[in-house]
């Protein structure tokens, strides 16, 4: 009998290659096979990153004979800044954008594979999957792969495309799964994992295939294992007890991001620490859907204290409002979904294990939880013949994720309440900062003069600074020192007061 070869660990269990030896055919397999082994159909396979969509349709071209000469593969990232697909194609086969061009080089080639197919751009995506029933008609067939909620959301949902395009979705395996691609591997490095960590790594890899393989190796390492053994030996490990190197694993490509989304739009140090109590309550939740809803209830519905609870709801819809544009900014709209008012997906498993393990105080240690008894950064007050100033002056400052208090953006919240009550509480206790917009008409309104009788009063009982002018017009104002420091429009731009109040903030930090 011949004796089976020394491996080394990393042949055996790997997580960013091709598992050569511990490869188990996922539950979609034979499904998937059929599919590309039929004429006539394209193939969409969506599924999280490390969920083994690139590795099941590689081994499955493998078995089917299909050789790399006879595909066209395509990887997405590489073509991200195309906007027309078919200038995307015929760049790619140095032919013109045209159909007639392209289609018999396409048709030449048994399968165009396009990989990370959801890098590509939105123009890109639809004007492929609105003419996949057209390159059927001319003996094109596609296979796309890539990250999305569901393959139908990865390359639509054409009725006239039909049975014409096998849609697959690779979620997460069963433990059958994760058993055998242990007990597969323990087998090449002639070892034997104890039952207790099997079902331990089942549970805790949520059976995706990636974090399987780091989870195995990992536990080898720990255990001082790097090649196959001389005599079968024992592992009875414990995920508790790796949890720290397996995060290791993933650390580089999520912790930054996750600090990211918690320090707020453009990482502004301003920003309150309200988004991360929104990572926080994700992390510990283990859903992959998570309704804002229970985010409330989570974050704002304990607080008991009427003025505080009301402070956190402030900045709890404040954050919602841009936290589309926070996942982006962050990199990791590719993970994460944001549904605007109703949930925020994970839709890749990996982060969704990575969170689970994530130690939070980690994150709290990388940014600035500020205190959060101010739900806004700032309170503008100014005369309506000034609001176009003042507006630009409010988007400059929601560009650096910094929020202030700007009537037109709170309609909904100051509709039916009595303004005067709510103004007043604002600006004396609602916001860190208020920025005073003087001209001419200013001290002639009534509703000018009280925000700034308000605002001095509680100036008085401030550390600190609190009312910060910004001069359009120099006239009189009755009871604003002249000895306190303004900016003049006259010398500076509105940019230069976004930026100068921008490292006020930060300063307080």
């Amino acid at each position: 009998m011949q004796e089976a070869p020394v491996l080394d660990l990393e042949a055996v269990f790997n997580e960013a290659a091709f598992p050569e030896h511990t490869y188990v055919d996922p539950k979609e397999y034979p499904f998937i096979k059929s599919a590309l082994r039929a004429k006539g159909k394209h193939v969409t396979i969506s599924g999280a990153s490390g969920s083994g969509k690139t590795t099941v349709v590689n081994k499955i071209l493998r078995d089917l004979g299909i050789k790399p000469t006879e595909i066209l593969l395509i990887n997405g990232r590489e073509y991200k800044h195309h906007t027309n697909y078919l200038e995307m194609l015929g760049a790619i086969v140095g032919v013109d954008p045209t159909y007639d061009e392209i289609a018999p080089y396409l048709a030449s080639q048994r399968l165009v594979i396009i990989d990370d197919f959801h890098h590509l751009s939105e123009s890109v995506k639809d004007g492929l999957s609105e003419d996949l029933k057209l390159w059927h008609e001319k003996a094109v067939r596609f296979v796309l792969i890539g990250i999305a909620s569901s393959a139908r959301d990865l390359a639509g949902n054409d009725k006239e495309l039909g049975i014409r395009n096998d849609v697959f979705d690779l979620r997460t395996q069963d433990e059958k799964f994760v058993r055998q691609l242990m007990v597969q591997g323990a087998g090449h490095l002639r070892l034997r994992f104890s039952e207790r960590f099997i079902q331990e790594t089942a549970a805790g890899s949520k059976g995706i295939p990636s974090v399987v393989q780091a989870i195995c190796r990992t536990a080898c390492i720990k255990n001082g294992i790097e090649r196959t053994q001389a005599a079968e030996v024992e592992i009875d490990e414990s995920l508790a007890n790796i949890r720290q190197e397996v995060l290791r694993i993933f650390e580089h490509k999520y912790f930054d991001k996750i600090v990211a989304l918690s320090k707020g739009k453009l990482q502004a140090k301003s920003v309150h620490n309200t988004y991360f109590d929104i990572v926080a309550a994700i992390a510990k939740d283990e859903r992959s859907d998570i309704p804002t809803e229970y985010l409330y209830r989570t974050i704002v519905a304990p607080i008991t204290d009427p003025k505080k609870k009301n402070q956190k709801s402030t900045s709890y819809y404040n954050c919602l409002n841009y936290l589309g544009d926070v996942i982006k900014d962050s990199k990791l709209d590719d993970v994460i979904m944001y549904r605007k008012g109703k949930s925020i997906s994970i839709e890749d498993p990996t982060f969704r294990f990575y969170l689970n393990l994530l130690d939070l105080d980690d994150v709290r240690r990388r940014i600035h939880i500020r205190n959060d008894e101010y739900p806004w950064d700032v309170a503008v007050s100014f005369a309506g013949e000034d609001r176009p100033t003042v507006l630009n002056f409010v988007k400059g400052l929601e560009e650096k994720g910094i929020f202030p208090f700007y009537d037109f953006n709170y309609q909904a919240q100051l509709w039916g309440v009595d303004l005067q009550k709510r103004l007043a509480d604002i600006y004396a206790n609602d916001a860190l900062y208020m920025v005073i917009f003087i001209s001419s008409k200013y001290p002639e309104k009534d509703w000018t003069r009280f925000e700034f009788e308000i605002g001095k009063s509680a100036g008085s009982k401030r550390p600190e600074a609190y009312i910060l002018p910004i001069i359009i017009e120099d006239v009189p104002m009755v009871g604003l020192a002249n000895t306190l420091g303004k900016v003049f429009l006259k010398d500076h731009d509105i940019a230069y007061c976004v930026d100068l109040l921008t490292a006020k903030l930060t300063a307080e930090q």
